[in-house]
């Protein structure tokens, strides 16, 4: 697995290349104190605005590509990510298929 990098500050974007592919990543924090999720890969839309969910895969099924893998952020107790905890409390890993296979992490 790799951790990806976060301060914590309420919006950020970040970038970073897995498995030969470029990241960009923007976590945008809402007016309610959620997280939302963007990514594009190798300048393509992968997602945008999804909530930032502990425990979970972020990118849809339908969205990944073959063998590539999945970002969640690793959230104690379920709680919800927050700007506040990441790097800390809120962790934002990448994790290949093999790795997702054997954490806790929800489909």
């Amino acid at each position: 697995m790799i951790e990806i990098p976060l301060e914590a500050i309420p919006n950020q974007a970040l970038s970073v290349t897995i498995e030969e592919s470029f990241f960009e990543i923007h976590l945008q924090t809402l007016d309610n104190g959620a997280v939302a999720v963007s990514i594009q890969r190798d300048t393509e839309p992968v997602i945008l605005g999804v909530r930032a969910m502990p425990n979970r895969r972020i990118i849809p099924y339908r969205n990944l590509e073959g063998g590539s893998g999945n970002f969640f952020f690793l959230c104690p107790n379920g709680s919800y990510p927050a700007y506040e905890g990441f790097g800390t409390r809120y962790r934002l890993l990448y994790a290949n298929d093999a790795e997702l296979e054997g954490a806790n992490i929800d489909g």
